[in-house]
């Protein structure tokens, strides 16, 4: 059985041609690419992530930077590419496919009650089993069955703590956006520290 090394929330960076265009200040990254969700997140790293929240829920960062946070607060359902991704030493990674999104990663935890497959995306489709106490992630084959895909296997308990470390490393990337927002001169940091919240679930089933 090969050791699952690491679990990761991670969101898709957005496609531009050219320069991208954003009112605060981003880091640099190449198109389609994943960038980790946690709380060692620099500035502008946090700023990439609000500047995909921006373009993947089609709103235009041509306009001022209070213009452009106004128009996420205003948006009723937020999304964003990504979800949780999968590295192994010895195996690889598995990422999140087309049309996943980091807004249903707790289904990652619902797993472990329902047994049913969190929603990986497609092309390919990785999927998620569960065997006894050996849980089994598949590179593809959730649509329909293919003949190349690789499985992480990971026991039981090694996958809760895995989804353990990742549910805290999203409430630390939360509890980093007031400071980012009060950083680049947002006014509504609570607001979006709430919004973000609301939209992705971070604090749902968080115990005190």
């Amino acid at each position: 059985m090969s050791s699952l090394t690491q679990m990761q929330a991670v969101i898709e960076t957005p496609y531009y041609k050219g320069k991208f265009v954003c009112p605060w200040e981003v880091s640099e990254f190449e198109p389609f690419s994943m960038i980790r969700l946690c709380g060692e997140m620099t500035y502008p790293e946090i700023g990439l992530v609000f500047a995909q929240l921006a373009v993947y829920n089609q709103i235009e960062l041509l306009g001022n930077q209070q213009t452009v946070i106004e128009q996420i607060l205003e948006t009723e359902s937020l999304a964003l590419p990504g979800g949780i991704q999968i590295l192994s030493e010895r195996q690889g990674t598995i990422s999140p496919s087309c049309c996943c999104g980091l807004e249903t990663w707790r289904e990652w935890l619902d797993f472990l009650q329902t047994g049913e497959t969190p929603w990986l995306g497609h092309d390919p489709s990785p999927w998620v089993e569960m065997q006894g106490d050996v849980i089994h992630i598949w590179s593809d084959g959730g649509i329909e069955s293919v003949s190349k895909a690789f499985c992480i296997s990971v026991s039981r308990s090694h996958f809760e703590k895995a989804i353990t470390l990742v549910e805290r490393d999203l409430q630390a990337f939360l509890f980093c956006i007031e400071s980012w927002a009060q950083e680049v001169g947002i006014a509504e940091s609570n607001e979006l520290f709430q919004k973000f919240d609301e939209c992705f679930s971070i604090r749902r089933y968080v115990k005190n």
